[in-house]
């Protein structure tokens, strides 16, 4: 099972995400996300395979160095696949591609099979909102998703690995507060 490296963002902050995930469900488009109960999140990098033990400490190191920070999610977009995913995504910043850069190279050693999607110069920072679902629901997951109020700003507010399929937190890690 692959294990995903995520930002969470700040639940109480990122709650208008959530709403729009907790409605896509209600209204049987695409219930994956908020059944499966995943907070808000972005994701880093994804490996077929990570020796866990080491990667922790180093993420935990990683967040006990790293400030908590700002991202002003700006649009929605489409990743037009196979499986279509409709997102919200932050205006890139220098600090989210360097922490972005930062985990790539800080885990090189212990993960392998890196998802190339998710490698630095490829990465397309975002939020899923709609994923997993059936391609006659499509128009009816962008209507929902619309209702979205961007910008919205969200703090990045911890670091975790997540084991998936099913979703299953590893663990995370808070970063260090402003105050």
């Amino acid at each position: 099972m692959p294990f995903a490296v995520v930002f969470y963002l700040d639940e109480k902050r990122a709650d208008p995400i959530r709403q729009i995930t907790r409605e896509l469900a209600r209204q049987g488009v695409a219930p994956y996300l908020h059944e499966s109960d995943i907070p808000p999140h972005i994701t880093l990098a994804i490996y077929e395979q990570l020796n866990c033990q080491p990667c922790e400490e180093k993420i935990a190191h990683l967040a006990s160095q790293t400030h908590g920070f700002d991202l002003t999610f700006s649009f929605l977009g489409i990743f037009q696949t196979n499986n279509p995913v409709v997102f919200t995504a932050p205006t890139v910043t220098q600090d989210l591609l360097k922490y972005h850069r930062e985990i790539h190279a800080l885990l090189k050693k212990d993960a392998v099979d890196a998802w190339q999607l998710y490698e630095p110069g490829v990465w397309v920072p975002h939020c899923s909102l709609a994923v997993d679902f059936e391609p006659d629901m499509f128009a009816k997951a962008i209507q929902i998703c619309r209702s979205l109020d961007l910008p919205l700003t969200i703090q990045v507010e911890s670091i975790g690995v997540v084991q998936f399929e099913p979703i299953s937190p590893m663990y995370r890690y808070h970063l260090r507060s402003d105050a």
